[in-house]
C-alpha cells in the first residue's frame, strides 16, 4: 500500500483522483491537505487533515504527494514535496513554464523519486479507439486530424478557473489534454498558429482557443468553445483509407460526479449511440468505442513507484507540452506562425 497524501480537495481532488485512491486496493490515503477540514471529514472521517503541506509531510510522511491545487502552486508545491522525499503526481498542466518543468525533472532525478503528471485522457475510451484504429493501419496514412473539446457554458463562474490570474482560462485547463494527445500520436509538430481570445460577456479569462499544428504530411487542429451546445464533434481523423469521426464526450467524468463505482459494469463504456463511424470509399463501419480506463492510470502509476514499470505519463513526456502552450500563447499573441523549435531537457 502506498502511503499516499492528496493536496487540495477540490473538484479535481474528489473527483478524478478520491474515487481511485478509496477503491483501488494499492493506496493508502494518509492525509489531505486542505483550508476546510469539516468538508474533508464529511466525506472522510478518518483522515487526518493539515492545514499546511509543511505540516501534511512532516506528520503523514507520505510515499505519493498528489497536487491538486490551482495552477500556479503546482511547480513550488511539486518541488517541495520532491524535497521532502515523496513521489509526485501533479495535475495538469504540469507547470506554467516549460522551465519550471524541466526544473522539477531534474530535481526529481537529484531525490532519485519518479514524478508524472495527471494526463488522464491518454485513457478516454475514444483516445484508445483512436490509437486501436492506427495501430490497425485502418488510416493508411492520416493527413488530418480535428480534436475538439467543446461546451455550452456561455456564462463564466466565479471559480479561479475562470477568474483573472496565472495559469487560469480555457486553454490551460483543456490544452494540455488535447495536445498531449497530439504529441502521444504523432510527436512534435514542425510549427504551429494559435488563436486565444475572450468571447463571453464579462469573461475575465480565455474562454476559447484554436490551434493548428503543421507536420511535414499532416495537419492537426485542437480548440474548443464554449458556445456548443447538443451533440459535440470530439474527433474527426482523415486519411489515405478513410477517416473516423466520433462525437460526444468519453463518459467517465460524468459518471464519476454521479458517484458510480468504479467495480459498476458500464463504468467507462458509451452507449451504442455514442460509438464512431470509419467510413471509406464503398461505406462505412461502426466502430465500438473502448473502454475508459482512468483506473488503469492509478494501476500504472503504483507499478511505477513499487516496481520501477513505465509512469502512465511521465513528466519528462509532459515538457514538450508545456513547450507548446507557450509557443502558442505567443502565436496568439503575434498573429502569426511559429516554427516550432524546442530545446532539448532532461529525463525525469
Amino acid at each position: 500500500m502506498i502511503k499516499t497524501l492528496l493536496v487540495g480537495f477540490g473538484f479535481s481532488g474528489q473527483t478524478f483522483h478520491l474515487p481511485f485512491l478509496t477503491q483501488l486496493s494499492g493506496y493508502h490515503l494518509c492525509g489531505v491537505v486542505s483550508s476546510k477540514p469539516e468538508a474533508v471529514h464529511a466525506v472522510l472521517p478518518d483522515v487526518p487533515v493539515f492545514a499546511s503541506l509543511d505540516d501534511a509531510l512532516a506528520q503523514a510522511q507520505p510515499e505519493l504527494s498528489i497536487i491538486t491545487t490551482p495552477n500556479d502552486l503546482h511547480y513550488a508545491q511539486a518541488s517541495q514535496c520532491l524535497a521532502s522525499d515523496s513521489h509526485v503526481l501533479v495535475e495538469k498542466p504540469f507547470t506554467l513554464s516549460h522551465a519550471d518543468a524541466t526544473a522539477l525533472c531534474e530535481q526529481a532525478e537529484r531525490q532519485q523519486k519518479t514524478l508524472h503528471v495527471f494526463h488522464n485522457r491518454r485513457f478516454d475510451g475514444d483516445f484508445l479507439t483512436l490509437k486501436k484504429l492506427m495501430a490497425e493501419h485502418r488510416f493508411g496514412d492520416v493527413k488530418r486530424m480535428i480534436s475538439r473539446f467543446d461546451r455550452f457554458r456561455p456564462v463564466p463562474k466565479n471559480r479561479w478557473r475562470e477568474n483573472a490570474g496565472p495559469g487560469a482560462g480555457i486553454f490551460w485547463d483543456l490544452g494540455p489534454h488535447l495536445l498531449d494527445q497530439c504529441v502521444q500520436l504523432f510527436g512534435l509538430p514542425e510549427a504551429l498558429q494559435a488563436n486565444v481570445q475572450i468571447l463571453r460577456d464579462q469573461g475575465q479569462s480565455d474562454d476559447l482557443f484554436d490551434v493548428t499544428l503543421f507536420y511535414t504530411d499532416k495537419v492537426v487542429q485542437v480548440g474548443s468553445s464554449p458556445f456548443q451546445g447538443g451533440t459535440t464533434l470530439r474527433f474527426d481523423v482523415q486519411g489515405t483509407s478513410g477517416n473516423y469521426r466520433k462525437y460526444g464526450l468519453d463518459p467517465q467524468e460524468n459518471q464519476l460526479k454521479a458517484g458510480m463505482p468504479l467495480t459498476a459494469k458500464e463504468f467507462g463504456y458509451e452507449s451504442k449511440k455514442s460509438f464512431g463511424k470509419f467510413c471509406f470509399e464503398t461505406g462505412c463501419d461502426l466502430i465500438e468505442t473502448e473502454k475508459g480506463n482512468y483506473s488503469q492510470f492509478y494501476q500504472q502509476l503504483a507499478d511505477s513507484i513499487e516496481h520501477q514499470q513505465p509512469s502512465p505519463a511521465a513528466a519528462e513526456s509532459v515538457v514538450p507540452v508545456i513547450q507548446l502552450i507557450e509557443l502558442a500563447l505567443q502565436s496568439s499573441a503575434q498573429g502569426k506562425r511559429l516554427a516550432v523549435k524546442l530545446p532539448a531537457h532532461k529525463h525525469c
